[in-house]
């Protein structure tokens, strides 16, 4: 009974990402990301804040992204970007004839 309201990014693609900060080791993805978007195209940018961090991306599912770092002693606190392509709709085309 909802419905989806979004802005824009342009690209070469119908994709949706979101983006935050996290002192965790798992990114909760929005529960529309399950339906919306192909599994296998998300992909994770991770910007760690304050200090050298060696985290990286154990797991991606579309409800969840694991996180680790190499030094388990080391928390972790970085920003992130996850983005994916549209499933609900055709693949863009970007290159039309005149």
């Amino acid at each position: 009974g909802m419905r989806l309201q979004h802005g824009v990014a342009e690209g070469p693609e119908h994709s949706i990402f979101v983006r935050g900060r996290t002192k965790s080791n798992v990114i909760e993805l929005p529960d529309y990301w399950v339906d919306l978007v192909h599994e296998d195209s998300i992909t994770v940018q991770l910007t760690p804040v304050g200090r050298f961090q060696m985290v990286f991306i154990a797991e991606i599912s579309p409800q969840k992204i694991h996180l680790k770092n190499v030094n388990p002693f080391c928390s972790i606190d970085c920003f992130y970007v996850v983005q994916a392509e549209r499933i609900d709709i055709d693949k863009l085309v970007v290159e039309l004839e005149r």
